[in-house]
């Protein structure tokens, strides 16, 4: 390699690698503490090494810890915080957001906290917070050595294309996932640097053949990578196919059998004791027996379903799911992402003089399918298997194939266009995820100024106890439909400071006196509680109230909000209401050929398409007729029941029909629609309030038909429709 032309792209190296390390501290600082996925647990496990001088052991009956993890890098961690003097107790538990994760598909702002954040997480940081920000830029270091790592890959396969070396470098360094996780606590980035380690150097065995020197630095990687995560343990086929490769053309299997033997005693070495502990303790070496237990383990051969179903998931939190995979990037990105990716694989299959050699392109391409069937076989195991982040050991081998095959679509002298292209999108997408996504999802709303508040609609000033003032508000539409949207917007002033966390409701009543839609939030949409408010500033909230597709229709509502102590009373108006009636809103039934229709798809053989009540108040003695109508999606073979129930608090029945119709399903033409009507007589002891309507479908001994979503996976095992009210007898 000619030094003096690659020194060049060194310099442009390091300029990516600042403005990688200047991203992920803003991602850190743009991420509330315990926020990104088990980071609390990460620094339980950090804190109790820091505090005991011993590793946690893995027990039903204490707070959870990631204690199953190897310990190097919580060891690391514990070396530059432990110093840091915390209050917290190791396993503390800090204050909850009761209402986060509302509607988690979706992108925006509202609860994606799961925490509660205070004024001690603010810079200058000290206490817990100043050692979490002590681990996370330590973590930051790490993903920089991916980074690094991630060029000479590259420069290994193309000495020659230095600018594509630095595109693939730019498609780990710009990816949000990975900028999102190198400024937070896990053990992720660093068993990506580990798996970047191993890849370099098992390119460099291949091309250079094998070496003591090269068996020795596999044996010490090796060995580090299983002190760090266990599914790196599958890098041992990796390793063991590139000494296969490098000694194949001389077929000096000796030194294939002394690398091996010199890698695994070397690793058995480094980790043998953790295997040795976990067997003490578990009875099994990898200790999975007892995280399947403590975790919601299952059986692998009973999920196959669940690989198909996970797949999204599992691609679109490999470039941007923050917190707990609530705080989405749009889909666009995700569609982007995967055509570029799929364009620059495919490039691969264009005939070239300078195509990347054969043994390196099998390393690569090895590698990124081991640690898929790693992950395929972790979500068969475990419902939460389907983590994008697990990939990270391979990212640096995804990255390099997908630059490099771009790179294939010009000519040779323009091929450092593929890489800069790379490098500016990915830098556009990582800026737009930071500002555009992560910073408002947990930034507090801002307060309005002068101009603003003179602006507010339908004012009426109305105070809720002591604590605050409802200026204004603003319902939109007022005409919708089932399944459709209302938007609420208040304008709130708090009055005094306080140390209770007040949550708001907003209910959508019917004029018949059903409930249609319910919201309950923390002010601020979870990131502004009471108990942070700063008195006499305004600040407007808009609540999204999702109208059930079940909702009955026609139908005319209203609006009404208040103020309330979770588990405890509401506050009341200057009036002694202790809720405030807002805006009407219409619900319109949408358009189609039965009442009320809906698309509830049983067990794909026969469908709800629609309902019709007779009335939707009664008293405790009195019937209402519930009409379903169904179609066959197919010949049903089986003789179904069909019941309906008046449900209450905790599922108590208080009506109840079960039938089996007229016409037997197993009667039931393909596309035949049937129409069943069901008497529910409200129980004569039902206590006045509103009450769930639902349906289901069951064979005796058997158990019911599930409710299958379009993608197939199971919603429940009922369908809820719409509400009605019982009324004082």
């Amino acid at each position: 390699m000619d030094l003096t032309r690659s020194r060049p792209w060194f310099l442009v190296c390091a300029v990516l690698l600042a403005l990688y390390l200047l991203l992920a501290v803003a991602y850190s600082l743009a991420s509330p503490l315990y926020e990104p996925t088990d980071e609390l647990r990460h620094v339980r496990y950090a804190r109790h090494i820091a505090v005991y001088h011993a590793l946690p052991v893995q027990q039903a009956d204490a707070p959870r810890a990631q204690s199953h993890h190897p310990p190097l890098y919580y060891a690391l961690a514990a070396l530059v915080s432990g110093w840091v003097p915390v209050e917290q107790d190791v396993y503390y538990e800090p204050a909850t957001n009761p209402y986060w994760g509302y509607r988690a598909w979706e992108v925006g702002v509202d609860n994606k906290n799961q925490y509660l954040h205070s004024a001690d997480e603010r810079f200058p940081f000290h206490g817990a917070a100043l050692a979490v920000y002590l681990v996370r830029w330590m973590t930051v270091l790490m993903g920089g050595g991916v980074v690094w790592l991630t060029y000479h890959i590259g420069r290994t396969l193309s000495p020659d294309r230095p600018a594509l070396a630095v595109g693939g470098a730019a498609l780990v360094a710009f990816n949000p996932q990975f900028l999102y996780l190198s400024g937070a606590i896990n053990n992720d980035i660093p068993a990506a640097l580990c798996g970047a380690a191993v890849l370099w150097t098992c390119l460099r065995l291949v091309r250079r053949g094998p070496s003591p020197r090269t068996d020795v630095a596999l044996g010490l990687l090796y060995g580090l990578a299983l002190l760090t995560k266990f599914h790196l343990l599958a890098l041992l086929a990796l390793i063991a196919l590139a000494y296969l490769l490098a000694v194949w053309p001389t077929r000096d299997w000796r030194a294939f059998v002394r690398g091996l033997l010199i890698v695994l005693g070397l690793a058995a070495l480094l980790s043998g004791w953790w295997f040795w502990r976990n067997y003490a303790l578990y009875g099994d070496p990898t200790g999975m027996s007892k995280v399947n237990e403590l975790w919601g383990g299952r059986s692998a051969s009973e999920n196959w379903w669940a690989i198909r179903q996970s797949l999204p998931y599992l691609w679109s939190s490999l470039w941007g799911r923050f917190g707990y995979g609530q705080v989405p990037l749009p889909l666009l990105a995700y569609q982007g992402t995967f055509a570029l990716c799929l364009l620059g694989l495919a490039g691969h299959l264009i005939p070239r003089r300078d195509s990347l050699p054969r043994p390196a392109l099998l390393i690569l391409g090895s590698a990124g399918l081991l640690f898929v069937a790693v992950v395929c076989y972790y979500i068969l195991i475990q419902p939460a298997g389907a983590m994008g982040r697990f990939l990270f050991p391979v990212l640096p081998a995804l990255a390099v194939l997908v630059v490099q095959g771009l790179g294939r679509f010009f000519p040779s002298h323009l091929a450092w266009a593929a890489g800069l292209g790379a490098a500016v999108g990915m830098a556009a997408l990582s800026v737009y995820a930071l500002v555009g996504v992560l910073q408002p999802a947990f930034a507090p709303p801002s307060w309005l100024d002068g101009a603003e508040v003179e602006g507010i609609p339908n004012r009426v000033a109305v105070e809720f106890g002591d604590v605050a003032r409802l200026l204004g508000y603003r319902v939109t539409p007022q005409v919708v439909e089932p399944g459709g949207r209302v938007d609420i917007t208040l304008y709130w002033q708090p009055l005094v400071r306080t140390e209770a966390n007040y949550a708001v409701f907003i209910h959508l009543l019917s004029k018949v006196g059903p409930l249609v839609a319910q919201r309950d939030t923390y002010p601020g949409l979870g990131r502004y509680p009471t108990s942070r408010w700063e008195p006499g500033v305004v600040f407007a909230d808009t609540y999204r109230l999702a109208v059930p597709e079940t909702a009955y229709a026609p139908d005319q509502g209203y609006v009404q909000v208040g103020l309330y102590l979770p588990d405890g009373p509401r506050l009341t108006t200057p009036d002694g209401q202790d809720a405030l009636r807002l805006a009407e809103v219409e619900i319109q039934p949408r358009p189609g050929p039965f009442p009320n229709p809906l698309d509830a798809d049983f067990g794909r053989q026969i469908t709800l398409v629609g309902y019709a009540l007779d009335r939707r108040a009664a008293r405790p003695g009195e019937p209402i007729q519930l009409t379903l109508y169904w179609q066959a999606q197919q010949p049903v073979e089986t003789d179904y029941r069909i019941f309906a129930h008046v449900l209450g608090v905790e599922n108590q029945v208080w009506a109840n029909s079960d039938i089996e119709p007229a016409i037997p399903t197993s009667r039931w033409a393909a596309g035949q629609t049937i129409s069943e009507t069901h008497v529910l007589t409200i129980g004569q002891t039902t206590p006045p309030s509103i009450y769930d309507i639902e349906v289901g479908v069951y064979r005796p001994g058997e158990g019911r038909l599930p409710v299958v979503a379009e993608d197939g996976h199971w919603l429940d095992d009922r369908v809820l429709l719409g509400k009605i009210r019982v009324k004082d007898g």
